[in-house]
């Protein structure tokens, strides 16, 4: 009697247990599926395989001569590729890390924290500018493109490209760096083919203003000058701005004897005043407003200094 009993009691225990057991799992399956549901009706996107995150970017900007970085990035990759492809002429440039191009400028890598795959171009070329696609090897294929943009720096003189001074006088030689993305970090000038040190001649002297409003207003621009307090006749011949960042430019210089044509002598002094005006809009356009009774006083000065200058070769 008393084993019947405890068989009837285990039976009543085990069916307890089966029963708590289904009514856990149904809860528990009914509380994953409303979860589950509660997300697909709050609008999110579940996928099952690679996809690529649309928040990238889509233009890149980059300067000639520096390096541009194309970012792709990619979620839930698994075992599948990434590659790289010059759209203008289907050119595979790179398979993951895998470079398939002759040209050592181009290579990809990974960050695995983010999932970017990023191709990088370094020393860019103008003609590197254009549509490259990041392309998935699912099937079918996923792709994403990025428009790459080469801005091209322009070198430009201020003041005449054939300038004439009288030996003796001073002259200011000056180039400007236009639609630059980053400045020039230096600016050489040469004489012929000589780079000029301002250290080994007495009174020469290059100055570097970044950043300063050129004459159309460009704050962005950035000029070189260079500035021979007492010019000689051995002086004349070409100059050579060369920036860091942008195309060389040559101006020509002409120094001229007290003898020269009165013609000559005035295109210098006429030169001098350009020079002098310019200096004063560049550098300080907001003073020039405010003292104008010192501006008109500069004038008559200069111009004073014109009338000697042709009467004396006349």
């Amino acid at each position: 009697m008393s084993t019947l009993k405890e068989r009837n009691k285990m039976c009543h225990s085990n069916l307890i247990f089966i029963v708590l057991f289904i009514c856990t799992d149904y809860v528990t399956g009914d509380i994953s599926t409303s979860l589950a549901l509660s997300k697909l009706n709050s609008g999110a996107t579940f996928f099952a395989g690679p996809y690529l995150d649309g928040s990238g970017v889509s233009n890149v900007t980059t300067q000639i001569g520096t390096h541009a970085y194309l970012p792709c990035k990619v979620k839930q990759l698994g075992n599948k590729s990434v590659s790289w492809v010059r759209v203008r002429d289907d050119h595979i440039l790179t398979v993951d890390r895998m470079t398939f191009i002759a040209d050592e400028r181009f290579q990809s890598f990974y960050v695995e924290s983010s999932g970017v795959w990023t191709l990088q171009i370094k020393y860019v070329q103008a003609r590197d500018a254009g549509i490259y696609e990041c392309q998935v090897s699912t099937e079918p294929k996923i792709s994403a493109r990025v428009h790459l943009h080469v801005v091209v720096p322009r070198t430009e003189l201020i003041g005449d490209s054939d300038r004439y001074v009288k030996a003796g006088s001073a002259v200011i030689l000056r180039c400007v760096v236009r639609g630059a993305l980053e400045p020039p970090s230096y600016i050489i000038w040469y004489h012929g083919t000589q780079q000029i040190f301002t250290e080994s001649r007495r009174g020469w002297k290059t100055q570097l203003d970044r950043g300063a409003p050129d004459l159309d207003g460009d704050i962005h621009s950035t000029i070189g000058s260079l500035i021979i307090e007492s010019t000689r006749k051995k002086d004349s011949g070409n100059y050579s701005c060369s920036p860091s960042n942008s195309p060389p430019i040559t101006v020509s210089l002409h120094v001229i004897n007290g003898e020269s044509s009165a013609s000559a002598v005035t295109s210098s002094a006429r030169s001098l005043f350009d020079d002098s005006i310019s200096m004063f809009k560049q550098r300080n356009l907001q003073i020039l407003l405010r003292h104008r009774s010192f501006v008109m006083l500069l004038v008559l000065v200069i111009y004073a200094q014109l009338s000697c200058h042709v009467n004396y070769s006349l």
